[in-house]
């Protein structure tokens, strides 16, 4: 089988680099949740809240349309591309450095400025990488691309961990980020003898960038969507809550999220070329998948949420109880974080970026009605009420999109409503039945473990059928 091979397409290297990379920045997070405490890791959620937004502001979305587009460019075409690109980040290295001390001000942590600075070098490293990376990726070649982004990802581990464990400062630690994206850059051109070179013609850019509007428009009302929860939580509650609310995101997005994320990475450029030769047959694998995918999903996210308070305390101590609240809105919210990447991955493929910013319009519509109403009522648990509403909403309506193409094969969800309801339910009330006896977690683990023995293996036909 494709999956269970290490040849230079096989998605054994996606999931390999997913797991390896999400697991040691789990790892870090956690570590240094332990070390530095909800205070801390609040101020480095507002910092890097702040680069996110600013990276979304000026993504210009090349490399989607590079791996979406039919034709690849030739060599002059790339180095503007390249060049603009690293102008892009260059300009924004430039600004968040110069206000630094305004968006400290702004999102209420004057003591973040320092950090802030620190942070602001991140763009340019990322941006002066080699494009070669992206028509690696469209080419499939998966194994280049996750040796050379696992190895630096565990560079940034250990001169992290080394940083916290040695200052216990937050602007050491976040200091080995520039640097391991400088190291990654540099690796970049020398794995695929690349040299960067100026072209300051924007002639070649015109196709890309017609594409590439709507993943920009996707990705900055998706950052939005993504941050306006933090920003509503660090400017109501407080640096601390942040700390709280960021964390049990963070726990909950390793436990649920990372295997989508890894496969929304296969899945891109398979479901790009799958819709080249036949739309329809591309349908009917989307729907398969996010079947199998929702079904795993739920489960995990149900026998999560009834384990929360055990997680809590075996990750991270007894200083994180108040955590445990967020925590179990959030398994939720990222299961269905997973579909919406596996929805995006088959809309983008098959060359409708619109509709994924339709739907991350409806999200952040959604999200800004239900935080004006469960904020006032519920505090700092609305916002997390609310922010997984609106990704609930956006799943429905990408996957409105995707019945469009192949209504006749909507009983490929059947699997979803017969096996994943049933034993999420079932997880739920043995869960409350036996709440009281030690380890009762691990028993519901191991029927967790059995419900989704057939689901896994069916994703996993699944996905090598779409090759």
């Amino acid at each position: 089988m494709k999956l269970m091979r290490f040849d230079e397409g096989s998605v054994t290297w996606v999931f390999g680099q997913q797991a390896v990379s999400r697991l040691l920045v789990a790892f870090k997070f956690f570590l240094l949740a332990r070390l530095l405490g909800p205070q801390s890791i609040g101020l480095i959620a507002a910092c890097l809240m702040a680069l996110s937004i600013a990276e979304s502001l000026t993504e210009m979305g090349m490399s989607h349309a590079l791996i979406q587009r039919r034709e690849l460019l030739d060599q002059r075409s790339l180095d503007a591309l390249w060049t603009a690109t690293a102008l892009r980040g260059l300009l924004l290295t430039v600004v968040l450095f110069a206000a630094s001390g305004l968006i400290a001000r702004l999102m209420s942590i004057p003591e973040g400025t320092t950090v802030l600075r620190m942070v602001a070098l991140v763009p340019f490293a990322r941006c002066i990488a080699s494009v070669r990376v992206v028509i690696a990726q469209r080419e499939r070649r998966f194994r280049t691309v996750a040796l050379l982004t696992t190895t630096f990802v565990m560079a940034d581990f250990v001169m992290s961990a080394v940083a916290a464990l040695t200052y216990h400062e937050v602007v050491w630690v976040l200091a080995a980020l520039p640097l391991s994206e400088f190291l990654k850059a540099i690796a970049s051109h020398i794995a695929f003898r690349t040299k960067p070179r100026l072209n300051f013609d924007t002639r070649p850019l015109g196709e890309v960038m017609e594409f590439g509007r709507w993943v920009w428009a996707s990705s900055l009302l998706t950052i939005i969507v993504n941050q306006l929860d933090r920003i509503i939580t660090v400017k109501t509650f407080g640096v601390q809550t942040l700390g709280l609310y960021q964390t049990a995101s963070r726990l909950a997005q390793f436990g649920v999220a990372d295997f989508g994320i890894a496969m929304s990475q296969y899945l891109f450029p398979n479901f790009s070329e799958l819709a080249r030769r036949d739309k329809s047959r591309a349908a009917h694998y989307a729907l398969a998948l996010f079947s199998q995918l929702g079904t795993i999903a739920l489960v995990v996210a149900t026998f999560l949420c009834v384990a929360a308070r055990d997680i809590i305390q075996l990750a991270l101590g007894a200083q994180w109880s108040g955590a445990v609240p967020f925590f179990r809105i959030f398994v939720y919210l990222m299961a269905a974080g997973v579909l919406v990447g596996l929805l995006t991955s088959y809309l983008r493929g098959t060359g409708r970026p619109s509709r994924v910013t339709r739907g991350t319009v409806a999200q952040l519509l959604c999200l800004l009605v239900s935080s004006a109403i469960l904020v006032p009522w519920l505090g700092s648990i609305g916002v997390a009420f609310a922010a997984t509403i609106s990704v609930f909403v956006c799943m429905t309506l990408m996957l409105w999109d995707v019945l469009s193409d192949g209504r006749d094969q909507i009983r490929e969800l059947r699997p979803l409503a017969t096996v994943g309801v049933p034993v999420a339910a079932l997880i739920a009330i043995l869960g409350e039945v036996f709440s009281t006896l030690p380890y009762h977690a691990v028993g519901l683990g191991f029927v967790c473990a059995a419900a989704l023995v057939l689901p896994l293996q069916r994703l996993r036909a699944g996905i090598s059928l779409t090759v």
